[in-house]
């Protein structure tokens, strides 16, 4: 085997310059919400997914369909295309600077396909939801950071995808304070990095492949006795993104100034932010890796064949060169990433967590942190029937609800109702489908399931907003669990409708009147469309430790509907 190939030195051109102000921009823009997080109450809702790693087996991913004839997609050498095919491309977001510079490379050679590959960064959770077959916004082609992710989706979304061979990957390293690592004795060891009196902060595992990763990895070299006392204590300083402990960092070293990331995040931010370097510090263990692959979910043959060609080009030595450039190895040819300076142990990657030790590792971190017990509501009123492309605003909400319902942790309480007028008779807005209950009991679980499944057909009606939502509230009330995080997640089309219901300003007067602060119950409002009264919504979560989520147009839903139901930090029953 020839010796690896050193990545090789970029010129920075004009493209180049685009790609790097438009990760700093994105980075500064989650920055500002990250530091808005930290300083306003925000939603309390549906949990956080626990990855119940599904073994899938002979799982294959069928398309039922020819292929499209090659030169349906070629264009001629030498000339220009006449019109380009848009294919939409999902991307794990440590991948997403190198797919951009990779697929407008790709696109600027004549022998390339015709189409414009269209990349977006996703997170795990968004692609889970984003990944039902009738979501609006579906992508052609998927690249996930973590075979673990394709079991999920497949669990939840039943998208029955084949997991394929990765092209790339990122191993996972600390990212350090320079200071705090040149004091380090040596090369530490994961017991060192998770059970020191200064522990190593992480992303959360049930929703971060940093945060997945490192628990599967630490966990094992824990005796039992140190677990119960180290998961709690890292499960305090945990935070919901990658993004959020370099915003940290950035702000204050001291209040992050060690947590895991995969290696192309630590260079990334290395190159944006030169004057708050990070170094990567190695445990002596070795390190399992972040792993990129491209999973076809494309149903039309043209754009399946854009993907597969794409496919093609992710395992070419041109490919490898950019993935050096971004700080990603490609697996077909053999690179060595140079370490910041400074950096403590050499990076040597191990195996992957299986899916086994994921589900066992979350379990555990799962029984250490907050559970919830959540009464999730949906408008079911006949403007739910509303066209969107070849399908309507319930389908695509049923779908997505059923998605993330079955991402729950399983330690979960959960109840669900419809919502429009006189839905559970005269005078009564709202039907129970399902009690709350706890999703441990699998026949509850599948009646959650099957109440999820039945929105479609309980439409109709005018929206009976008000009283609902005060019904509700009176409800989890009612149930209160104190050793919970007790919440209302509220999703709606349209304004209060019910002429004979109580006013905006009386249902604010009445929560004002129930609510006791020693035992808050948040109410999480999501407006689908441009009907919704956003500033009423507003000041309803507002008031009740929580906030609204806008969706102005189908294509948001994917993106509000996770971070409505999945972003957020809670403590001591309030989510801050």
């Amino acid at each position: 085997m020839s010796d690896p190939t050193p990545p090789p030195r970029r010129p920075i051109g004009p493209y180049e310059q685009s790609l790097i102000d438009s990760r700093a921009s994105r980075k500064a823009f989650e920055a500002r919400i990250a530091a808005a997080r930290r300083n306003r109450i925000i939603a309390a809702a549906l949990g956080v997914v626990l990855l119940a790693g599904a073994a899938i087996g002979g799982l294959v991913w069928w398309r039922g369909r020819e292929a499209a004839p090659l030169a349906a997609l070629t264009a001629t050498p030498g000339k220009s295309c006449p019109e380009r095919t848009p294919v939409s491309v999902w991307v794990s977001e440590a991948a997403q600077p190198a797919v951009l510079a990779l697929a407008k490379e790709y696109q600027a050679d004549p022998t390339s396909p015709c189409v414009d590959y269209v990349v977006k960064g996703k997170a795990p959770i968004e692609a889970m939801i984003g990944l039902g077959q009738g979501q609006p916004d579906r992508p052609d082609a998927w690249i996930p950071d973590s075979p673990r992710w394709v079991e999920r989706v497949n669990e939840t979304a039943k998208l029955n995808a084949k997991p394929a061979s990765a092209f790339a990957k990122s191993p996972l390293v600390i990212a350090m304070d320079p200071t705090r690592a040149g004091k380090l004795g040596g090369q530490p060891k994961w017991l060192e990095l998770v059970a020191s009196d200064s522990p190593i902060r992480m992303s959360d595992p049930r929703s971060t492949t940093a945060g997945m990763l490192t628990l599967a990895s630490a966990l094992p070299q824990l005796s039992n006795e140190q677990g119960r006392v180290v998961i709690p204590e890292l499960a305090k300083g945990a935070a919901p993104s990658v993004g959020d402990l370099f915003s940290a960092y950035n702000t204050d070293p001291a209040q992050a100034a060690a947590f895991p990331v995969s290696e192309a995040d630590l260079i990334d931010h290395n190159r944006l932010f030169p004057d708050h370097r990070m170094v990567s510090v190695t445990p002596s263990e070795g390190t399992p890796a972040f792993e990129f692959s491209l999973v076809n979910v494309a149903t039309d043959p043209v754009r399946d064949q854009a993907v597969e060609q794409l496919r093609a080009h992710l395992m070419t030595p041109t490919a490898a060169k950019i993935f050096a450039q971004f700080g990603l190895r490609s697996t077909a040819v053999p690179v060595t990433m140079p370490t910041p300076q400074g950096s403590v142990g050499e990076v040597e990657i191990g195996p992957t967590p299986d899916a086994e030790t994921v589900t066992a590792t979350t379990d555990v971190w799962q029984s250490a942190t907050t559970d919830f017990s959540i009464l999730s509501v949906f408008d079911v009123s006949g403007s739910m029937k509303e066209k969107v492309g070849d399908t309507t605003r319930v389908a695509i909400t049923q779908e997505a609800a059923g998605i993330a319902l079955a991402a729950l942790p399983r330690t979960t309480k959960l109840g669900l109702w419809v919502f429009s007028t006189d839905k559970g008779g005269p005078g009564q807005d709202w039907r129970e489908l399902a009690p709350i209950g706890s999703l441990d009991n699998d026949a509850h679980r599948g009646l959650v399931a099957k109440a999820a499944g039945t929105l479609a057909k309980n439409v109709g009606g005018g929206t009976g907003l008000y009283d609902t939502i005060w019904s509700a509230y009176q409800r989890v009330k009612k149930e209160y669990d104190p050793d919970r995080v007790n919440a209302v997640v509220i999703l709606t089309d349209g304004r209060n409708e019910d002429p004979n219901g109580i006013s905006l300003e009386q249902l604010k007067a009445n929560l004002q009147a129930a609510s006791d602060p020693d035992k808050p119950i948040a109410i999480t409002t999501i407006g689908i469309g441009p009907d919704v009264d956003p500033e009423a919504l507003s000041q309803i979560s507002k008031m009740t430790y929580s906030d609204f989520y806008a969706a102005p147009s189908p294509a948001d839903m994917t993106t509000v509907l996770a971070r409505a139901l999945f972003d957020h930090e809670c403590k001591n029953g309030r989510c801050v």
